[in-house]
């Protein structure tokens, strides 16, 4: 599996990109044309596939909940994501989660 971050992205960026995903998601977007525009900056198919989904699939998770703000929540979610890939990275532990 690939043990880097997307090109020219560090954690922060992820942060910031996981929160203009989500807006576009809110907005209507469709997945696949958002999962193509990070293809088109450089993601991997599969990454960019994976990440948009699983900020839909926590959107949609909290969404039926019915609690809380849903920004905050998927926010939370997203920033313990790129926590444990980040530490995946850094010591080079053999699993990731997308």
């Amino acid at each position: 599996m690939n043990q880097e971050l997307p090109p020219g992205q560090e954690s922060d960026e992820i942060q910031g990109l996981a929160e203009v995903v989500a807006k576009s998601l809110a907005e209507g977007e469709d997945p696949q044309s958002i999962a193509q525009k990070l293809v088109d900056s450089g993601w991997d198919a599969d990454e960019a596939t994976s990440f948009v989904g699983s900020i839909q699939h926590h959107m949609l998770e909290a969404q039926n909940a019915g609690g809380g703000s849903e920004v905050q929540g998927w926010m939370l979610w997203g920033g313990g994501l790129i926590v444990i890939n980040l530490l995946s990275w850094m010591f080079n532990w053999g699993f990731w989660i997308y």
